[in-house]
């Protein structure tokens, strides 16, 4: 007897693509090639396989509610643009699937997977905070999605003016200044119609001013299990050069601040200390003791200072989202009678 029916055999996959540097996401699906009817006779060779893939935000796959993807693809593989097919943003959405024979015959829809795409949630630049006069520095910006994921984008830049300018690249060039200028820089970034917008200050150096330099490579690690009481490091570098290149005296002592800040410009006032004028190239710390709140997006910098007390400038910023919960608390308390 003729088969009347062809069957999916395996369930959709999905691969997502989270955002990169271009506006345009693409998603990927891929499913295994059916090569039998139901009752597991092979279709013959003469037949055409075919696959049409849906889309649809009903979970029961009602017919009048799938819109397609793909159609009459002969590959197991399609790539296409989510926004262009009309998938929404920040909400669960399924994907199915059916085979075609040129005979005709269809199958019943596969099985349904979910998924979702993430929305464009905040913004933020990291910008030298300082910058000397007549030199350039490197502007660069990431989005954090809806779903935690961070990612490099491209953004519109604007602002310096009058003594900075920044290009699309991000390169932003100091003009010379008389006395350190504070130079603010905007970022706007608009993906899938949502727009965010940030800025930052960068201080344009007089350099007929000498001070210290400012730390470099700051960066944060943790937890670690080796000290589980203070279970995050900041570290940096050592300073051991002035603005203008010279080398600080073997004899002179440098010592070293660290802060955290949910202001990403920096501000002074917004500085919260994790260490003072200590001489080590690092602090631990818990960030529960120091009130940050889970999940909470903050900033880390240091500032340099030598014996004759001239201060550096703030290093640059490091952008960290507070995931460590801390110790716990004792739990199951229970009495027994001896």
């Amino acid at each position: 007897m003729k088969k009347s029916r062809a069957v999916l055999l395996a369930c959709l996959v999905s691969a997502l693509a989270l955002p990169g540097l271009s506006k345009a996401e693409t998603g990927t699906l891929t499913w295994n090639a059916v090569t039998t009817y139901n009752d597991g006779t092979p279709i013959e060779s003469n037949v055409y396989i075919m696959y049409n893939m849906y889309w649809t935000s009903d979970a029961g796959l009602s017919a009048d509610s799938l819109r397609p993807v793909v159609s009459s693809a002969v590959q197991t593989t399609y790539t296409f643009d989510p926004d262009l097919a009309g998938m929404p943003r920040g909400t669960t959405f399924y994907l199915t699937g059916e085979t075609v024979l040129s005979t005709g015959v269809k199958s019943s829809l596969s099985p349904a997977i979910s998924s979702s795409l993430p929305n464009l949630s905040e913004l933020f630049i990291g910008c030298p905070p300082s910058l000397n006069e007549g030199e350039s520095g490197v502007c660069t910006a990431t989005a954090l999605w809806s779903n935690g994921s961070m990612t490099p984008v491209l953004p519109t830049w604007s602002g310096g003016s009058p003594y900075a300018s920044i290009g699309a690249d991000g390169v932003l060039t100091a003009t010379m200044v008389s006395g350190d200028q504070p130079a603010m820089v905007t970022a706007d970034y608009t993906f899938a119609g949502v727009t965010r917008t940030t800025s930052a200050t960068v201080m344009i150096v007089d350099l007929s001013v000498v001070t210290i330099m400012e730390p470099k490579n700051v960066n944060v690690s943790g937890p670690l299990a080796e000290s589980p009481s203070q279970p995050i490091r900041l570290a940096w570098d050592p300073v051991g050069i002035y603005t203008d290149g010279t080398p600080i005296p073997s004899g002179a002592i440098v010592d070293y601040s660290a802060y955290w800040t949910t202001d990403s410009t920096l501000s002074e006032s917004s500085l919260m200390p994790l260490a003072s004028s200590t001489l080590s190239l690092s602090v631990y710390f818990d960030p529960l003791v120091q009130g940050m709140k889970r999940n909470q997006r903050v900033y880390f910098t240091t500032r340099a200072k030598d014996s004759t007390g001239k201060k550096s400038h703030l290093s640059a910023s490091i952008p960290w989202k507070v995931s460590n919960s801390g110790l716990s608390s004792p739990s199951n308390g229970r009495i027994r009678k001896n």
